[in-house]
């Protein structure tokens, strides 16, 4: 005959496989560190945006950036030379589908001016 097993034993080997293992917390604070943020910028999707068949301006009432968002023609607009990347636009876009897309900055080359 089998060993009886209790009703915790049971549901105790039962989840075991699905438990989750502990990570050291000086091991997430190496990681973290160790990998700088990517410098981003925001896009406008404009097929996404509520203000291409509405009024809709809560992304550039609320960017905490002077001047990194402008509406043209009732459309927000992004200035890329002044947007932080700060992500801000983008949560509180009240669009379904976000309209707001953040992606990294493209770097900047400097052309030789002619002499």
């Amino acid at each position: 005959m089998s060993a009886s097993v209790s009703r915790r034993g049971f549901f105790t080997a039962l989840s075991r496989p699905f438990q989750k293992k502990a990570v050291p917390v000086r091991a997430v604070e190496v990681t973290a560190s160790a990998t700088p943020a990517t410098p981003r910028t925001a896009i406008i999707q404009g097929r996404f945006c509520i203000a291409l068949t509405s009024f809709c301006s809560v992304c550039v009432e609320r960017c905490p950036v002077s001047g990194a968002m402008t509406k043209d023609r009732g459309m927000p607009m992004v200035v890329a030379d002044v947007c932080t990347g700060c992500g801000v636009c983008h949560d509180v876009c009240p669009a379904p589908r976000n309209a707001v897309l953040m992606l990294p900055r493209r770097p900047t080359t400097l052309t030789p001016q002619p002499a």
